[in-house]
Formats: structure tokens, sequence, C-alpha cells
């Protein structure tokens, strides 16, 4: 279970793409599959930048990446502002974009890449977002 801690700015985003690809590789996930993966990690990571710490260099975000089988499952964990994802509502996609609010993208983004995608507070003092995707056989 490989675990790495990253300064919680945009830097660190290529970082943690490399570091979560690594692992995602060895399960058997198309170029298409992998391409969503890390766009959700992304998405993941800048919503914690941005919403947890409110600004870069607040505080870090820890990352755990488990490949099972064909189960890839990740886990993020950051000491900023507690979230609900429930609270964050779909965004339009149908209005005309300069009619449209840029919030809920992200989360939106995470759940239709990942299978299952869970946040729940710890301790009182860790938000820790937990994704998972599965390989499904042909």
């Amino acid at each position: 279970m490989p675990t790495a801690t990253f300064p919680g700015v945009y830097k660190s985003l290529e970082p943690i793409a490399n570091f979560v690809e690594i692992e995602a590789k060895k399960l058997p996930f198309t170029d298409k599959e992998l391409y969503g993966i890390l766009l959700a990690v992304d998405e993941a990571c800048a919503n914690i930048i941005d919403h947890a710490y409110c600004c870069e260099g607040a505080g870090d975000i820890k990352v755990t990446v488990t490949a099972r089988r064909n189960h890839l499952f990740l886990q993020f964990e950051d000491k900023g502002s507690p979230c609900a994802l429930d609270d964050v509502q779909m965004p339009d996609l149908s209005s005309p974009l300069e009619e449209r609010s840029e919030r809920g993208l992200g989360v939106y983004t995470m759940r239709k890449m990942m299978d299952e995608v869970k946040l729940e507070r710890v301790d009182g003092m860790v938000n820790r977002l937990t994704m998972k995707k599965s390989k499904r056989r042909a």
C-alpha cells in the first residue's frame, strides 16, 4: 500500500498523478480508463487545495494507493476545512457556458470517472476522500 505526502500546492498535481499512475498501471485498465482515473485524482487534489485549504501551501495531501486484483483504491487525506460531497449540487450541464456556474464540476467529474467516491471526517481533524475504480472483465 504505497503512501506519500505532498505539499498542498498546484505544483504537486503532476507528482501526485505520477505516483498514482505507477500503481494504476499494475492493473489492466485501458488508456481511456487510466486517463479518467488521473482526471479524478487531479480534481480531488485541486478541490483539497481550493476548498479544504482555501489556498496553496496551507497543508499537505497524504495519498495512499492500493492496486488489488481488478480494483484500484485511492485515498486522499487533508487537515483542511470539512466538506460534505452530498452538499455539492449537480452542475448545470445544459445551459450556455457563459450562464453556468463553475461550482460542482470537480465532484461531478470524480463521480463520473470512478465507481465509488466517499468523503468522511475522521477524528474531527482529517478529511478522508476514498475513490475506487474497478476493472470490469470483458
